[in-house]
């Protein structure tokens, strides 16, 4: 099997897996309109994220707290997104290194063991990237629930999508397209394996002729 597909699943989930540290602690998950805070509240501006969220009251100044709650205290919704892009991290973590024992530099191991150790990292690069792309999509729908809410439409100011979204589905994307390199380019491949292929040998003639069915004493 050519190493291509192998050398750009590991890339490609090494850069997604930095996308999802990167999206779990950005703050910037969403973040108010500016122009309508301006209009009203000079340079006022607010951000949150899944740990931490910060406003500006003033030019210079921010001011940021953890949801100034319990973790129990925390609602439900964001302790889910949190546990899965914790989850989709781990996961992108462990198919890079699975991916790295599968490629054709590394000598320890068959031919068959890269196949198996690249198919894992390629379910595991699939798992990350629908947990991401799951976390991210669910508080987008928030934000555009919260956006258009006829309860909320007198309101100050509304929150927008923030720059971790894109970040997060981008590199969901990236996971998922490592994944498929991973999983479906190494289908078939060791069967084709001389190592595992029986050979038929046929019978050799023997040089001695053979023996007579009867014995005589």
């Amino acid at each position: 099997m050519s190493n291509a597909p192998r050398m750009a699943g590991f890339v490609l989930i090494l850069i997604a897996t930095i996308g999802f540290l990167v999206t779990t602690i950005y703050r910037e998950w969403r973040r108010n309109n500016i122009q309508e805070s301006q209009a009203n509240f000079g340079q006022f501006y607010s951000v949150e994220g899944l740990w931490v969220r910060c406003t500006s009251p003033f030019p210079g100044q921010i001011q940021c707290d953890n949801y100034d709650t319990a973790l129990i205290g925390i609602p439900s919704y964001l302790q889910g997104m949190r546990a899965m892009m914790i989850l989709a991290t781990l996961f992108g973590v462990f198919s890079a290194v699975s991916t790295i024992f599968g490629l054709s530099c590394i000598s320890t191991t068959s031919e068959k063991q890269k196949i198996m150790a690249c198919r894992v990292g390629g379910l595991l690069a699939l798992l990350a990237g629908a947990l991401c792309l799951s976390a991210v999509s669910w508080y987008a729908a928030q934000v555009i629930y919260e956006f258009f809410d006829p309860l909320q439409q007198n309101g100050s100011f509304k929150y927008e999508f923030g720059s971790a979204l894109y970040v997060g589905w981008v590199s969901s994307g990236l996971a998922i397209i490592s994944g498929i390199l991973l999983a479906c380019c190494t289908c078939g491949q060791e069967d084709d394996n001389d190592d595992y292929r029986y050979n038929y040998k046929p019978p050799q003639k023997s040089s001695q002729p053979p023996r007579s069915a009867t014995e005589y004493v």
